[in-house]
């Protein structure tokens, strides 16, 4: 096939996928207008019902701010390069709740007065960085007297280290449930609590890796801050 003529089949089909999504969010009453255009130019190989999804959930949260305020943002830069962001990782999103996540970030961003577009983005990366099980990981040293939380995943977020002689799937489980929290750990959202010695005596150390014995974890107040943005804690 010539490579014009290849050229020319792609952008039909490209122009295709623009008007689908048009179509989708033309039924979006405040937002679907102003997004249109936007993710026609980011996204238009990403699934459209993943980017309805997001815009609907949005719609939802953004009821309770002025419709005039919300438009000015859309005429921001820096708030279209936080939506571009938005958009990106919400069509790559497996679970719903990861959607939403998403969603909280933007519309605190909407929210805030200050406009603090960097804030909310560097949030947003981060949660990019963090798989679904590790967001449910950090919500359970966030919420560690939250008894239904703990009931419905604790079998989930927990890292128990294997008895002697159990099986390679129990230790596999584990090297991977360690390796998730250790991930959180190098991102600043959990950091080791050590036991404080005796006085007149030295901390205990790990032979296996010559540091100190880490005897738990404590959630940072950035993954506080995390948690708060997207929906899932409460307070401080």
């Amino acid at each position: 096939m010539p490579e014009q003529t290849s050229l020319q089949l792609g952008s039909k089909a490209v122009d295709r996928r623009v008007a689908v999504y048009k179509g989708i969010l033309g039924n979006v009453p405040i937002l679907g207008g102003l997004m249109a255009e936007i993710v026609s130019a980011v996204i238009p190989e990403q699934q459209s019902d993943r980017l309805r999804q997001f815009v609907e959930a949005l719609e939802a949260e953004i009821q309770d701010l002025d419709p005039e305020q919300v438009e000015a943002r859309f005429q921001e830069p820096e708030f279209i390069d936080l939506l571009q962001e938005s958009l990106t990782q919400a069509v790559r999103a497996v679970a719903q709740e990861r959607i939403e996540h998403i969603t909280e970030i933007v519309h605190q961003s909407l929210s805030d007065q200050d406009c603090r577009y960097i804030h909310f983005k560097k949030l947003l990366y981060i949660l990019k960085e963090l798989n679904d099980l590790e967001v449910l990981m950090l919500c359970s040293y966030g919420r560690r007297h939250d008894n239904d939380f703990r009931e419905q995943h604790g079998d989930t977020t927990q890292v128990v280290k294997p008895a002697f002689g159990c099986t390679q799937e129990d230790s596999d489980n584990y090297l991977v449930q360690a390796a998730h929290r250790a991930h959180l750990v190098r991102l600043e959202l959990l950091s080791p609590r050590f036991k404080k010695p005796k006085k007149g005596q030295l901390p205990e150390f790990d032979e296996k890796t010559g540091m100190m014995t880490v005897k738990g974890y404590n959630i940072t107040s950035l993954g506080r801050l995390l948690l708060r943005t997207i929906g899932e804690l409460d307070g401080f």
